[in-house]
C-alpha cells in the first residue's frame, strides 16, 4: 500500500510540476461518470494524458491492482494528494521578474511594474508597507495607486510609508490623501550620522510581511511607465519579513521620524 501511496503523490507530483492539473479535473469527472475502470486501456483511450503522465498513471493502476484497490478508492486518494500539492504550490516561494518597458514579443518579463504594485497593494489583509525615494500622484494612473492605498486603509490595514528626507515628498502624498479620518503613517529618513548615508534611495513594497517587491521604479508616472525598471517579485519567503524587520529596526532606533 505505501508504493501505491507514492505512486499516485509521484502522478499528481507531475501533473503538477508540466501545468497539466485540468487533466485531472478531466479525470476525475470521468471516473464519477463511471467511464473509467481500473483497466489502463479506458484512461489511455478517454482520458489521452501526455506521455510522462500515462507512463505513471498504468503503474499507479498496477500497483493498485495488486493491492486490490478500487477505482473510487484510488480517486479518493489523487483527490487527497491533489489537495495537499495545491495547497502546498499556494505556499511555497515565488520569485517572478518584473519592468516597466516595451511588451517584446520574445520577452521572457511578462508583469509589468504598474499592475504588479496595484495588484501587491490590493491584495493586503493586515499591513501596506511601502518605502520609496520619490513620490509624484499628478497622473490619475498613478493616484489610482494611491486610491488602491486608501481601500487597504479602510480594510483595516495598517499602512506605513518610508520616503526620503524630501519635503515635496510629505507634500505629494498629504495633498492626494482623500481619506483624513483614517490614520497614514508616514515616516522619512534621518539617520544618526548625515554624512555616513545621505539618503534612503530603496523602492520596495512588503504586504502582510508574505510578499514584496523590490523595484528601480519610483512611486511616477515615469516610473511606471515611460522609463525602463526592473524588479523582482518574492512571495512567501522569510526574506519579506526580513527586510521588514530590518526597516522597523530603524525606526525603533529612532533612525526614522515620523512625518505624519
Amino acid at each position: 500500500m505505501n508504493k501505491l501511496n507514492e505512486k499516485i503523490v509521484q502522478f499528481i507530483s507531475v501533473c503538477f510540476s508540466s501545468s497539466n492539473e485540468h487533466m485531472l479535473d478531466r479525470l476525475f469527472e470521468q471516473i464519477d461518470n463511471g467511464t473509467l475502470t481500473n483497466e489502463f486501456i479506458t484512461w489511455q483511450s478517454r482520458v489521452r494524458f501526455p506521455f510522462e503522465l500515462e507512463f505513471l498513471a498504468y503503474d499507479m493502476l498496477k500497483e493498485a491492482e495488486r493491492n486490490d484497490v478500487q477505482i473510487m478508492e484510488v480517486r479518493k486518494y489523487l483527490e487527497l494528494a491533489f489537495m495537499m500539492a495545491k495547497k502546498y504550490k499556494e505556499h511555497e516561494p515565488r520569485v517572478s521578474p518584473v519592468w516597466t518597458g516595451p511588451d517584446l514579443e520574445s520577452g521572457l518579463i511578462k508583469l509589468n511594474t504598474y499592475n504588479t504594485v496595484k495588484y501587491l497593494i490590493e491584495s493586503a489583509e493586515h499591513e501596506v508597507f511601502i518605502v520609496g525615494y520619490s513620490f509624484s500622484f499628478r497622473e490619475e494612473s498613478v493616484k489610482d495607486i494611491l486610491k488602491s492605498v486608501e481601500r487597504a486603509v479602510e480594510k483595516n490595514c495598517r499602512v506605513n510609508i518610508i520616503i526620503n528626507d524630501v519635503e515635496k515628498n510629505f507634500k505629494e502624498i498629504m495633498k492626494h490623501w482623500e481619506k483624513e479620518n483614517y490614520q497614514l503613517n508616514v515616516y522619512h529618513w534621518t539617520g544618526r550620522d548625515s554624512s555616513a548615508y545621505t539618503s534612503l534611495h530603496a523602492k520596495l513594497i512588503i504586504i502582510d510581511q508574505r510578499k514584496l517587491l523590490l523595484t528601480s521604479a519610483n512611486f511616477s508616472y515615469h516610473g511606471f511607465h515611460k522609463n525602463i525598471e526592473t524588479g523582482v517579485i518574492i512571495e512567501n519567503h522569510d526574506i519579506a519579513k526580513d527586510i521588514w524587520k530590518q526597516y522597523h529596526s530603524l525606526m525603533k532606533e529612532n533612525q526614522m521620524k515620523k512625518a505624519y
